[in-house]
């Protein structure tokens, strides 16, 4: 097994703490996207929990979704799964919480923004690297369109670098900034916020909030999905900027061919 979930008490609290614990980067290929989606439905059956902790293994909370599985073959398996885990995420009624340190890139920084509560050690990278490699990260449109405004989206999703957690915080996606070594002092302050409060309004706070997020954000993660894989997909520059990732080349894009018909941008 590679996610790890154990249970801790802080006060009136359960604390399940999920860890993605795939070396060296804790990528998410699609298996280990599938038990991380079983480990949250179970935290989920079980009902107790009223925190969740979601953080990487080692030196990295993880790198993403697995590049290598970037195919026309494989992706319109692992993109559904994937994105299943924001709903199982949603689905929990407890106060998520992702703690951050070492890297947190692509799909990984999806499912941080997608927790209630950003605790990020001082300099953690964080980034949405995917425009790189002639993608897009569909989650992150809605997401950040709805958090950041779509000034501060655009930059992120069509910069392609990592953003300083400072940065992020003064923006209000990062919550709480821990110095170097002190990831875990600041995850226990945080949790210690809410163990003095009644497991069961937690969870209704918690349920209620978490359906104003699928209101704001998250209801439209099937439509980006569906335009992801019927238009971006079997596009020349996706497999371009794939394959010169993995080659460690310069891609080498089409002439300025749109992914859209000029039907579709008519006005």
């Amino acid at each position: 097994m590679a996610i790890h979930r154990t249970d801790t008490r802080s006060g009136t609290l359960t604390v399940a703490t999920v860890t993605i614990d795939h070396a060296p980067a804790n990528v998410l290929d699609l298996e280990h996207v599938r038990e991380l989606a079983s480990v949250l439905h179970q935290v989920r059956a079980d009902d107790r929990a009223r925190v969740l902790i979601l953080r990487g293994a080692d030196t990295v909370f993880s790198t993403g979704v697995d590049i290598k599985e970037h195919t026309p073959e494989t992706m319109p398996e692992l993109l559904p799964a994937f994105h299943s885990l924001f709903e199982a995420l949603l689905g929990i009624p407890a106060i998520t919480i992702a703690a951050l340190h070492g890297r947190c890139l692509g799909g990984a920084a999806e499912l941080a923004f997608a927790c209630d509560r950003i605790v990020a050690e001082t300099g953690t990278e964080i980034g949405l690297p995917e425009i790189q490699l002639g993608c897009f990260p569909p989650v992150a449109i809605p997401q950040l369109v709805a958090r950041l405004g779509i000034g501060r989206a655009t930059g992120m999703i069509l910069g392609g670098g990592n953003i300083p957690v400072e940065d992020l915080q003064s923006w209000g996606l990062v919550d709480s900034i821990a110095p170097n070594g002190g990831l875990e002092a600041a995850i226990d302050l945080e949790v210690a916020r809410y163990s003095k409060w009644s497991p069961a309004v937690i969870g209704q706070v918690a349920h209620l909030l978490h359906e104003e997020t699928r209101h704001h954000w998250a209801r439209r993660i099937p439509a980006v999905e569906a335009d992801y894989l019927e238009n971006l997909l079997p596009h020349p520059d996706c497999a371009e900027g794939i394959a010169a990732f993995l080659e460690k080349r310069e891609p080498v894009w089409q002439e300025p061919e749109g992914l859209m018909s000029p039907d579709e941008v008519a006005l």
